[in-house]
């Protein structure tokens, strides 16, 4: 009896010793296979993602797979502000992305060798040639895009074309509320036009220049900037509803910054909209033109503080 206890005490003891010995499980990290490639001098917050190949390699592999990170990678390149979705953080030095501070859930990336394609793989045709520039601060309702210079990625193969979103920006960064007009759905948090669809239209982004020429601007070159307006009380014009406020004036065709703040001081009184002849008012735009044409005339917009 008592060697029995001996025995099993010592069975014990080793058992407990090889288990004080064997490794403890421990968070794993573990490269993808392939690249991740970014299109273009690209950006998430204060993180610079140069054009080119990454490597994935993920934090934990028993908290996250490769074809998740994959996918969170390409959310954020698509975000506005670097402001990424609770709770990941990005640490712009290590380009690592953790699902809160201190966390082994996440993943990092490193520039990747490119391998030489054969044949040479052509440029991605959804990323717009040039760019977009906005000549001043400006906002398509409570969107604010600074000024400055944008890169234009369509968000499909189909549906609408580089020169065609180009032309439709233009067109928005005119709209006076927000409102676009259907089928289009503007989504703030990513800059994405959607028309109809979140697989057809575009989204811009701030230009990281990598070379190439311009691909459009606003306001047109056709277009001149006048001194501010100040419309003293909550007004309308017609369907046009203008708070209060001040507002930006641009001119077209001629028509001088002097006779388009007498004009709008004049068609400010009219709220029914009947404004005199030739002059007509699209509320969409807030643009004010003598004739159908348009050529001649001027819009007004809330300014962007």
């Amino acid at each position: 009896m008592t060697q029995t206890r001996r025995t099993l005490s010592g069975l014990v003891v080793i058992v407990a010793l090889a288990l004080a010995l064997a490794p403890s499980a421990s968070a794993a990290e573990a490269n993808c296979p392939g690249t991740f490639e970014v299109l273009h001098n690209d950006r998430i917050g204060s993180m610079q993602l140069p054009a080119g190949p990454y490597v994935i390699t993920v934090l934990d592999t028993q908290t996250m797979g490769c074809t998740e990170a994959a996918q969170l990678l390409s959310q954020f390149l698509e975000d506005w502000d670097g402001r990424l979705p609770r709770p990941w953080v990005a640490t712009a030095s290590t380009r690592t992305f953790t699902a809160g501070r201190g966390s082994t859930v996440g993943f990092r990336l490193t520039p990747g060798s490119p391998a030489p394609p054969t044949p040479p793989a052509p440029p991605s045709s959804r990323v717009c040639a040039g760019y977009f520039t906005v000549l001043h601060n400006d906002r398509i309702g409570s969107f604010m895009i600074p000024k400055g210079r944008y890169r234009i990625t369509l968000l499909g193969y189909r549906g609408v074309t580089c020169s065609q979103a180009s032309s439709q920006l233009a067109r928005f960064l005119q709209d006076f509320d927000g409102v676009l007009q259907a089928p289009w759905i503007l989504d703030p948090s990513t800059g994405s036009f959607m028309k109809g669809s979140r697989h057809v239209g575009f989204r811009i982004k701030p230009f990281v220049p990598d070379g190439g020429g311009s691909s459009g601007r606003h306001p047109s070159a056709a277009e001149s900037r006048c001194p501010t307006f100040r419309v003293q009380h909550n007004d309308t014009i017609g369907l046009l509803v203008l708070p209060r406020g001040t507002y930006n004036v641009w001119v077209r065709g001629g028509l001088s910054c002097a006779r388009s703040t007498t004009l709008f001081a004049d068609f400010l009184q009219l709220p029914a909209g009947n404004l005199p002849s030739p002059w007509q008012l699209n509320a969409q735009t807030a643009s004010f033109s003598r004739g159908r044409s348009g050529e001649v005339g001027f819009r007004v917009k809330r300014r962007t503080v």
